[in-house]
């Protein structure tokens, strides 16, 4: 692999000065700014020697930079092909923290229609909460009506508040009109954050319905 790609997910990882002491700042650290460079990086060239490394690579904690680098990567170029390779991955991993990191990733990716989602919305209906959670939100900017339909099956069986509060919010970020019915069911929880973010789903549903209508009609005219 790239030499510079070997360097920054080493890099990354160096944990060497870091030190629990008074005075201590994260920000100094050989990791923090590897991983505020990685965030930057928008060589599409690096995609196939990444993907070629994770494929083959047995060190997760190197898994794990290296999925972090290629998901800035593929945000900052609008790779569908990156996109499309991290989330086949998330069925490929077993670590609980590695997939929560990856769908971290992936849920600000843009994900077109023509994306195969099924990865995400199995992992939705995973038993730990760190991985499930993760793929809730891993379904914002999705396009495929399919991941608005599994958010809704949340809203309507959960009863877990943390469950319905990200699936609320994803439905803010991309829901359509056809998932109020269920996000005002949950105007009266007693959860705080329940209530407030089926609030602000709907507004924000109703505001971007609006604003395509509008779009819409000026395109007839």
């Amino acid at each position: 692999m790239n030499q510079y790609l070997t360097d920054i997910i080493s890099r990354m990882n160096d944990e060497s000065d870091q030190i629990l002491e008074s005075g201590y700042n994260s920000s100094d650290t050989i990791s923090w700014k590897a991983l505020r460079e990685a965030e930057k990086i928008d060589n599409e060239n690096y995609i196939p020697e990444l993907t070629e490394f994770i494929d083959s690579e047995k060190d997760k904690k190197k898994r794990d930079k290296a999925y972090f680098l290629l998901g800035h990567i593929a945000k900052n170029t609008n790779n569908t092909k990156a996109t499309e390779y991290l989330i086949k991955r998330v069925e490929k991993e077993t670590d609980k923290y590695i997939v929560s990191s990856l769908l971290n990733r992936i849920s600000n990716l843009e994900k077109p229609n023509g994306i195969d989602l099924q990865p995400l919305i199995n992992a939705i209906e995973n038993n730990k909460w760190q991985i499930r959670q993760s793929a809730i939100q891993s379904l914002k900017n999705a396009e495929d009506r399919i991941a608005e339909k599994a958010l809704i099956g949340i809203l309507a069986v959960s009863e877990d508040q943390y469950d319905l509060t990200y699936a609320n919010a994803t439905l803010n970020n991309m829901g359509t009109v056809k998932a109020i019915p269920f996000l005002e069911k949950h105007l009266n929880s007693k959860k705080r954050d329940v209530k407030g973010s089926a609030k602000f789903a709907i507004e924000s549903i109703k505001k971007r319905a609006e604003e395509e209508s509008t779009t819409a009609n000026k395109e007839l005219w």
